[in-house]
């Protein structure tokens, strides 16, 4: 086995693997997971064509099809780590562009309203912080620097035909003209999974089945420039205690010296509408540290609101079959609550695994049926982990609506059990590491 795995390695490297895998894939979404679906597909095609609706800005700027990319993001450290495997000089990049070191325990402080500030220590798990257009842009000039990859922005999928061999994507500009264009493989990063669903709907083949969770959260979002204000962390997140409180808080630092500040809710809230609403908000946090960080400032660009209502498991991966060539990744697979930092994240190590299934079965009479059979065989327990960490926590709230995992009693014990003993390092650290956005709304 071992030295079948060492003949497929050599053989990825440069164009040699494009032989047994085809002439083109498509990847649908210029997202973080399309961009890195991309990457790691680069190796194995002659050509990577990336369709995109929205027009992808040349500098560090949001677009239309990110509506919460105004709010806070975070690429946790396996997020970080895999991005950085799968384009070599990523972390330098991205640091050099202006994005925060953080030390995840030394410069985070974590507050709990019954505890209050959490210890803080040195544990080796860093991260950089910045926005979202900011991390997109930088991964997007590592893939477009790819060769054999194109981005064609302007370009709204419209469907994918069924074919025996080889699945064709019909797209539109924004002006209506169409086009057409075959591929080999399709990687459905578009976020809804609308092309594959479309697709199976036109089959007759059963959807997969949906695991829904609903959380109703909320949250209001000031850029600020803080100055020469000083205090002893980078970050800080104030956390709830679902017992008495559904508000939390966050304050992350941004390129260019500036700070993200958000305060959000779990179940129907009303939001503030005025940067004095929400420091009347900041102010009825449990403890104080969010107010008195930012009572002072003001913020020039106002408010900015985010509406998410469930997290949704679209379950591909238990399906009997899938069409020839089609691949859900992301978040057509999975979109997670984002206040725990998740997706991004999770859409970098899937790429990861793609790339690892990809050196895997090179060598295999049909390698595009392998691929796409290996990554559903695994997908599903990358998810799993993340996935129980964000719905356990959300289950705390009696708002929150669908089927709670298995031994979530148990788990939301035993996190209370470290919280008792406020030795919170090794919980954090395994959500930093492990996997550290259903539909939404924003204005």
């Amino acid at each position: 086995m071992r030295s079948t795995h060492r003949k497929v390695v050599n053989r990825t490297k440069g164009i040699s693997m494009s032989r047994h895998f085809g002439q083109r894939a498509v990847v649908i979404g210029a997202g973080i997971g399309g961009l890195s679906a991309a990457g790691a597909l680069s190796s194995a095609f002659q050509e990577v064509v990336i369709l995109e609706r929205d027009v992808l800005p040349a500098s560090i700027m949001s677009r239309a099809g990110v509506p919460q990319d105004r709010h806070p993001h975070l690429l946790l450290a396996g997020g970080l780590q895999a991005l950085d495997s799968l384009f070599p000089g990523f972390a330098q990049d991205l640091a050099a562009a202006g994005a925060v070191p953080v030390n995840v325990f030394k410069d985070v402080q974590y507050e709990r309203p019954d505890v209050g500030a959490l210890p803080r220590r040195d544990c080796g798990t860093s991260l950089l912080c910045g926005s979202r257009p900011l991390i997109e842009h930088t991964l997007r000039r590592k893939v477009t620097a790819i060769a054999n990859v194109k981005v064609q922005s302007q370009g709204r999928v419209t469907e994918i035909v069924p074919a025996a061999t080889r699945p064709m994507v019909k797209f539109e500009n924004d002006a209506g003209v169409g086009a057409a264009i075959e591929a080999d493989l399709v990687v459905d990063a578009s976020g809804r999974g609308a092309p594959t669903l479309g697709l199976l709907d036109v089959l007759g083949w059963e959807r997969p089945q949906e695991t829904v969770v609903g959380v109703d959260i909320s949250y209001t979002t000031a850029v600020l420039r803080p100055g020469r204000t000083s205090f002893d962390w980078q970050n800080l997140v104030t956390l709830p205690d679902p017992a008495t409180s559904a508000t939390a808080g966050l304050i992350i630092p941004l390129e260019g010296g500036r700070w993200f500040t958000s305060i959000s809710h779990h179940g129907a809230t009303n939001r503030p509408g005025t940067w004095e609403d929400y420091l009347a908000a900041a102010r009825q946090l449990k403890t104080p540290a969010i107010y008195n960080a930012v009572y002072k400032l003001l913020p020039p660009g106002g408010l900015r609101h985010f509406v998410f209502d469930a997290s949704r498991w679209r379950h591909f991966e238990r399906l009997k079959r899938l069409p020839r060539g089609i691949l859900p990744v992301a978040d057509s697979l999975c979109r997670f609550n984002p206040v725990y930092g998740q997706g991004m994240t999770v859409a970098a190590r899937e790429a990861k695994l793609l790339r690892e299934i990809l050196d895997r079965v090179a060598g295999e009479a049909d390698p595009i049926e392998a691929l796409q059979a290996g990554f559903m065989s695994e997908v599903g327990a990358l998810l799993q982990a993340p996935w129980n960490m964000g719905v356990n926590a959300d289950f705390a709230y009696p708002t929150t609506r669908g089927q709670r995992p298995e031994r979530y009693e148990e788990s939301r014990q035993f996190e209370a059990a470290l919280f008792r003993a406020v030795v919170p390092i090794r919980w954090f650290s395994a959500r930093s590491r492990m996997s550290c956005n259903s539909s939404s709304r924003s204005t």
